[in-house]
């Protein structure tokens, strides 16, 4: 069995957790509807629907380690030149803050990108870090605080939640265990579209264990090769048409 390890860093730090469907709850609600209630059924219960079920345990909630509300960002990306000031392009890109990502910079209006500072913390070597850095075109990378341990040759993928959580979209992303293991504490891109409140412990995103032949997979597709006869047609039937035929264990019943 794959392990996969989550250590928390600082102690506002939440691991991700394994969901686990309540299917025992669910089935009580169930009994109890048909032993006390006239009408009232769940016919068809989720939980005892093994697609359904296995879908809703797999891999890990990733929650918010903060309260927080998180709005959209109208940032453009910037070079600034040797012999330039960073503070005066900055006030060209229209003022805010400068962010520096490899070689450029991303500006960001200090009007709706305010909510980025906020949230800085002390870092193992005493020193203030972002917890959410601008990435370009309206993305925001969100460290979570926590390290992974994940074996090879495996990868992680980052998924939004089902359903998504309005307003604050989570791109799919993949990575690899080489790049997780050197990483000091992992990280989420999101993209808020319009202003979101999150809260401390909220489910946000989902971590998902991939493994390398997921990546590797290939398909073969067979063409119809020849259309399939069309079916010989008869007289219309005196009687009328046929009734209806009810699939397995299921009735049909015309109120009419």
């Amino acid at each position: 069995m794959v392990d996969v390890a989550f250590t928390a860093l600082y102690p506002w730090s939440l691991p991700p957790d394994k969901p686990r469907t309540d299917r025992a709850a669910a089935r009580s609600e169930r009994d109890l509807y048909a032993a006390h209630f006239r009408h009232a059924r769940i016919a068809r219960l989720p939980a005892d629907c093994p697609p359904w079920a296995l879908g809703q345990d797999l891999g890990w909630v990733v929650r918010s380690p903060v309260t927080a509300t998180l709005t959209p960002l109208s940032d453009t990306d910037v070079a600034v030149p040797e012999d330039e000031d960073v503070r005066a392009v900055s006030r060209r890109a229209g003022g805010g803050q400068m962010w520096r990502r490899g070689p450029d910079w991303i500006a960001v209006p200090d009007q709706g990108g305010s909510w980025l500072r906020r949230y800085d913390f002390r870092n193992s070597s005493g020193q203030w870090e972002a917890m959410f850095l601008p990435n370009g075109q309206g993305t925001v990378e969100w460290h979570l605080g926590v390290a992974v341990r994940l074996p090879q040759p495996y990868f992680l993928m980052v998924l939004p939640l089902d359903p998504p959580l309005p307003g604050l979209h989570v791109p799919v992303g993949i990575i690899g265990a080489k790049t997780v293991n050197t990483m000091t504490d992992i990280s989420i891109a999101i993209h808020p579209t319009h202003p979101v409140a999150v809260r401390r412990e909220q489910p946000v995103a989902r971590l998902v264990l991939l493994h390398p032949d997921t990546l590797r997979a290939t398909s073969t597709t067979t063409p119809l090769t020849a259309a399939p006869p069309a079916p010989a047609s008869s007289p219309p039937d005196p009687a009328g048409p046929a009734a209806p035929v009810a699939a397995p264990n299921t009735t049909i019943l015309d109120a009419s």
